[in-house]
């Protein structure tokens, strides 16, 4: 038996070769199953603090346009006043979750995009 330490590679690889698997490698083997599983374990599981707080207002966006009317990027922020200092892109973003929904429809009109409810 060697004095070296088995890393986790030479035990996958000798797995994998279809080699007898010694108790080294079942050793080292079940080390990396539990580290593997503890690191995936802390992981969230859901949606993070931003995400929701990007729903909540996605929601108060969808919720204070009014039908048949035309929004520029910047007059979205002004509907809702915790964007009111709020950046284009930032608006921008909050509103592709709209159109990737297919509750409001995006178009282009001389360079700028405008939103109206679908």
């Amino acid at each position: 038996m060697s004095t070296k330490k088995m890393s986790y590679a030479v035990a996958i690889d000798t797995v994998l070769s279809g080699a007898e698997i010694t108790d080294e490698v079942r050793e080292r083997l079940e080390a990396l199953k539990v580290s593997l599983e503890k690191r995936n374990s802390r992981k969230a599981n859901g949606p993070t603090k931003a995400q929701k707080a990007n729903a909540e207002l996605v929601e108060k966006i969808f919720e204070a346009m009014e039908p048949d009317v035309v929004y520029e990027t910047k007059a979205i922020g002004g509907l809702v006043p915790e964007l009111a200092e709020a950046s284009t892109q930032k608006l921008t973003a909050l509103m592709k979750h709209l159109v990737t929904s297919e509750r409001v429809v995006a178009e282009k009109v001389k360079g700028k995009a405008t939103y109206r409810l679908a």
